[in-house]
């Protein structure tokens, strides 16, 4: 028998920032479910590098930029999570990194950028003594290293984490069997399913990444445009045993890193470094096979003591969805665009997922959305549950 269930909202999206703010709303008291058509954080999520910063890497140079303020006080906001102490907990999630180093090499401009960028948000970064660089580092480089208060997390923990503290609420969507329907004014009316089954929600939020533009143009929402901006990052297999966590500064005048380094273990306990940054902007304009080459030559100019030769290296093509901006460059911060009862929602960094929950929270409380104000209705039976995503140095 057809029924009609309702909620306090309605989340598209299945990423971090999704199961973010599925557990942001429902720890206050709010009746949501979240919907997620493929994996959990299949996209963007698990093809993040799993960093939380500070903003260093867009205040290289030395100037302070809305982004690098958006975004200073982060690290010290998932830390409290991972502690059971913040907005989201986050105890069980495996923290891959506690610090992340800045590597200014050895040119003067690389060591100029990082010097400034350090003065500008001084309190948050420390320039290190030699006998405490990590081992990978110790006796390798004699050029100054700095170290962060960004930490690293393991996106598949994060996924797990995020998930199971609301598995209840979390379901698979088929959008053959699913569709959305609006009322005259062009406002949502509710979530209807092929077999009479209608969820009606106060608020639908979409936090689809590069999913939501499918959704808008399906139905209709012309209210905003959304970018990409496409990377091909670089996944090396090795057999180095020392993790290495580190910004390469570039020798050019620029915010972005020369490239980002962050290490991972496969299923089976290989090391596998994923390569971000410059490097891999670069990398979405060249072939598979020029974007590795440049990567073993960058690598093996960078660490001259590392041994290569038996490497195996594969590459991973991402797009990074945002909301349209007039001149395509990267938002600054959150960004939500909104039409009636409808949230476009890009968290623009993995790291400002709880911004975006809690721009999302003051918004639902504007609207007079009072939580626990009715009972949560019970899943219909045959709504399924999602599996999680696998990283992509699993996939080659």
């Amino acid at each position: 028998m057809a029924e009609t269930l309702k909620l306090d909202a309605l989340i598209f999206g299945g990423g971090v920032a999704g199961l973010w703010l599925l557990n942001r709303l429902r720890n206050e008291g709010y009746n949501v479910w979240l919907m997620e058509q493929d994996q959990l954080g299949a996209g963007q999520s698990i093809a993040s590098q799993g960093m939380i910063h500070g903003g260093i890497k867009y205040s290289l140079g030395g100037k302070l930029t809305n982004a690098s303020s958006a975004i200073a006080d982060m690290p010290a906001h998932w830390k409290h999570c991972l502690k059971g102490e913040g907005d989201v907990d986050l105890r069980g999630c495996n923290l891959l990194s506690d610090s992340y180093y800045m590597w200014p090499r050895h040119s003067f401009r690389s060591r100029l950028n990082a010097f400034l960028g350090s003065k500008a948000l001084e309190a948050k970064v420390g320039k290190i003594s030699s006998e405490n660089y990590p081992d990978f580092f110790k006796n390798n480089i004699k050029s100054a290293l700095y170290q962060l208060q960004d930490i690293v997390l393991d996106v598949p923990s994060l996924l797990h984490t995020l998930a199971e503290k609301h598995q209840e609420a979390i379901f698979k969507i088929d959008w053959q069997q699913a569709e959305l329907e609006k009322n005259t004014d062009g406002s949502i009316k509710e979530l209807k399913f092929s077999n009479g089954t209608v969820i009606e929600a106060r608020h639908y939020i979409f936090c689809c990444g590069a999913g939501s533009e499918s959704l808008m143009k399906e139905n209709q929402f012309d209210f905003t445009k959304m970018q990409r901006r496409p990377l091909q990052m670089v996944m090396v297999k090795h057999a180095i045993e020392d993790p290495v966590y580190v910004h390469c500064v570039s020798d050019k005048l620029t915010m972005t890193p020369e490239v980002t380094i962050t290490s991972h273990r496969t299923a089976a306990g290989e090391p596998v470094w994923y390569l971000g940054g410059e490097l891999a902007e670069h990398g979405a304009l060249q072939s598979e096979g020029e974007l590795i080459e440049a990567a073993r030559n960058k690598l093996t100019t960078l660490f001259p003591w590392c041994d290569f030769s038996k490497a195996s290296w594969g590459t991973f093509a991402i797009d990074r969805a945002e909301e349209k901006q007039s001149d395509g460059s990267r938002p600054d911060d959150i960004s939500i665009a909104e039409f009636d009862n409808l949230m476009l929602c890009w968290p623009t960094k993995l790291t400002l997922a709880p911004n975006l929950a809690n721009t999302v929270l003051n918004k639902m409380q504007t609207a007079n959305t009072i939580a626990g104000n009715s009972a949560e209705p019970s899943p219909p039976e045959f709504f399924q549950r999602p599996d999680i995503a696998s990283p992509p140095w699993e996939q080659f």
